[in-house]
């Protein structure tokens, strides 16, 4: 029977002695230069003494180790010893071969090229083979190349300073403390499965995993002999979300996922649900592939440019663009199920655009909690998944009780207050377009090229001079009403900054947008001007937004 073996080693020993993968499937280096800088402040600390950083998991293939837990510690020190291999080559120190030699790049009898100590996984390998150990001058294209050249940066200060301050022989006291007695716990098993139930074991024993890291462990644990294919399947939809987004994302996909299929689940709550639904080979490689399959369409909708929209009407794209310019990610679970299942795009297209409404209108009525929506969402999500939603009619009747009413939206559009400018500023987008005869005519075709502009400002230069129809009270009361609020060209903006209203709208002239121009119509600024302004505002946002 096959036997799992622990031994105790020191770091510096495991990495002279062995060859070290990282698996393809595995997250990419992601340790912040915080954890970089704790890791060498507790061995600054220690030294002299041993200091223990951990149990390192791997799966003996027989010429090299494939790490199943402790990439991150593993990287950095192999950066430790690439920062002290540079600054010894720099200073014309010979003893820099022997580093290299010893603990990153192995020379072969045959082979011309230095064989690696340590080879990172598909996304990261390159960038730390070219830049770190070759020091050739490429540019990281990723996330987690700019946190192997930050933690390498660090590194490099930290090593620097000891040279500095204790010359060669202290530089060389610190590699014997990490090569003698920094001490690691390594746990060799046999095969890919003892490693993740070692893995799971650990963490239930305190060790500290992400819910990403747990979920495709477990998976991979009940792959049992397909298990290659559930990595083919992991790397695969992993990888495209990371090269389009960031590897943060993938767990929000696999939650809204499974969000979508069986009703709204917490992050934290998450790696529980699936443990105690996919509980079988089958079950894990037919999630693995509904994961895959499903890559692209979740891709979709964080992207109003991606190429699977120019398949479906145009206002699919624009309802993505408005719910990522609203950051609102709490219907993801319904728009996925929508995407997945509906067969008519034009159901689709008119799904989405309920969607929004829905969510706008209840931003500013706040019906339903932010909790109780996105729980309604994923509802409606397994409702479309389990078969009992088929099309838009049914969907509309299934969601009508959610979206507050024309009246509601309204009255409460009257009295709205903006707190964040991304909101105000998608609102009133949407209220210019509605001025101009046709979207193609508005000049608001980049929003990031305009400001919100508070007609009386939040910190006017003088409040009682300038402002006079405006005491503190007054001020604090209606200075964020959507009403005192307009679009504005950032030159603009600053040229009228916070002076007073006869000053400001001699800009407002200048702007093309219309509902900043329209200020013109009023001769002075006071509360009952903002209050008509908005309720004029408030009269369209019900044909902006229909149910």
């Amino acid at each position: 029977m096959p036997t799992i073996d622990f031994k105790q080693e020191t770091v510096g020993h495991f990495l002279a002695d062995s060859f070290l993968r990282v698996p393809i499937y595995q997250r990419s280096f992601d340790w912040e230069v915080s954890n970089v800088q704790d890791l060498f402040d507790d061995i600054k600390n220690s030294n002299p003494e041993d200091y223990f950083i951990g149990t390192i998991v791997v799966t003996n293939k027989g010429d090299y180790y494939e790490i199943v837990d402790g990439q991150q510690r593993l990287v950095t020190i192999c950066l430790f010893f690439s920062a002290v291999r540079d600054l010894l080559k720099e200073n014309q120190h010979e003893k820099w071969k022997y580093i290299e030699s010893k603990y990153l790049l192995e020379e072969s009898l045959r082979e011309t090229e230095k064989k690696p100590k340590l080879i990172l996984n598909s996304n990261d390998h390159e960038f730390y083979w070219n830049k770190i150990l070759l020091k050739n001058d490429i540019s990281p294209s990723k996330e987690s190349h700019k946190r192997i050249e930050e933690a390498y940066n660090k590194i490099s200060e930290f090593v620097t300073t000891v040279y500095n301050s204790k010359k060669i022989d202290g530089l060389l006291d610190l590699i014997e403390f990490i090569n003698d007695k920094l001490k690691i716990v390594v746990v060799i098993v046999p095969d890919e499965a003892n490693a993740y139930t070692i893995f799971e074991t650990l963490n239930d024993r305190g060790l500290s995993l992400s819910q990403t890291d747990l979920i495709k462990n477990y998976l991979f644990n009940k792959a049992g002999e397909r298990l290659i294919e559930a990595q083919d399947k992991w790397a695969k939809f992993t990888g495209a979300i990371e090269c389009s987004v960031s590897e943060e994302e993938i767990l929000q996909y696999v939650r809204y996922f499974w969000s979508s299929k069986y009703g709204l689940v917490r992050e934290k709550g998450l790696f529980k649900e699936i443990k105690s639904k996919v509980i079988n080979k089958n079950q894990a490689l037919t999630f693995l592939t509904n994961l895959e399959s499903g890559t692209e369409k979740y891709l979709a909708l964080l992207n109003s440019n991606h190429p699977l929209w120019k398949d479906y009407p145009v206002d699919c794209a624009n309802s993505i663009l408005e719910l990522i310019e609203l950051r609102l990610v709490q219907p993801r679970p319904l728009l996925f199920a929508v995407l997945g299942i509906f067969s008519d795009k034009n159901d689709v297209a008119k799904s989405f655009e309920s969607i929004v409404s829905l969510s706008v209108r209840n931003l500013i009525t706040g019906v339903s909690g932010t909790g109780t929506l996105e729980k309604e969402f994923s509802n409606q999500a397994k409702l479309i998944n389990d078969g009992k939603i088929t099309n838009f009619n049914q969907l509309k009747n299934s969601v009508l009780r959610l979206i507050p009413t024309d009246e509601q939206f309204k009255s409460a559009f009257k009295i709205a207050t903006v707190s964040k400018s991304y909101i105000g500023k998608y609102y009133l987008r949407k209220l210019e377009e509605s001025y101009c005869e046709t979207k193609e005519l508005s000049p608001l075709k980049d929003i990031e090229k305009v400001n919100l502009e508070h007609i009386l400002p939040e910190n006017p230069n003088n409040l009682t001079k300038d402002w006079p129809n405006f005491d503190e009270v007054k001020h604090k009361t209606y200075v964020r009403r959507f009403g005192n609020l307009t679009l504005i060209s950032k030159k603009l903006n600053e040229n009228a900054a916070n002076g007073s209203f006869n000053n400001k709208i001699q800009f407002y002239k200048e702007s093309e947008i219309k509902i900043t121009n329209k200020i013109l119509e009023y001769s002075e600024w006071d509360p009952q001007a903002i209050e008509k302004r908005q309720n004029e505002f408030a009269s369209k946002v019900v044909e902006i937004w229909k149910i």
